[in-house]
């Protein structure tokens, strides 16, 4: 995964775009738990935008609670699921309006420790098949210096 969350910067530059830098990197966030598990997501600019404002907030709760169930599906040691969400960010507003950044910060820890995860698999996996091409072709070569010996021993 190319992205990377940072709580800070989530929140600083939401401010800073009044709320479409949280809107591009939910969208991010559902792109990348999309390509990690193979299910279709619905972009979250399209949840935001549209079907928001139709269902008078209703869809936006369960793309959530959708998309905090499969983050926690897809690390499970993170301890991080749709209740983390329903938890901090919708009854977490009681607390002084800090659940809401909780939520974000346990977010952003999520995807950074999957992303984290995913890049080592595939560090791990390009080096296998590199180590395997290369065994492979040592193997071949090896082969062909056998067989044209032995053509040289029976001429």
């Amino acid at each position: 995964m190319k992205n990377t969350y940072s709580f800070l910067k989530f929140i600083i530059f939401s401010i800073l775009t009044l709320g479409i830098y949280s809107i591009v990197k939910c969208t991010a966030i559902g792109d990348d738990v999309s390509r990690l598990d193979g299910k279709q997501t619905i972009p979250a600019w399209v949840v935001a935008l549209f079907l928001g404002p139709i269902t008078f907030g209703i869809f936006p709760l369960i793309w959530w609670h959708n998309i905090c169930s499969r983050i926690g599906n897809l690390h499970p040691s993170n301890n991080f699921s749709a209740l983390t969400f329903w938890g901090w960010n919708i009854f977490g507003i009681v607390l002084f309006g800090l659940g809401p950044f909780v939520f974000l910060f346990k977010l952003c820890d999520a995807m950074n420790d999957i992303n984290s995860e995913h890049r080592t698999g595939e560090i791990v996996r390009e080096e296998t098949s590199r180590n395997s091409f290369f065994k492979d072709l040592k193997n071949s070569v090896k082969e062909q210096m056998e067989k044209s010996q032995m053509q040289s021993k029976t001429q």
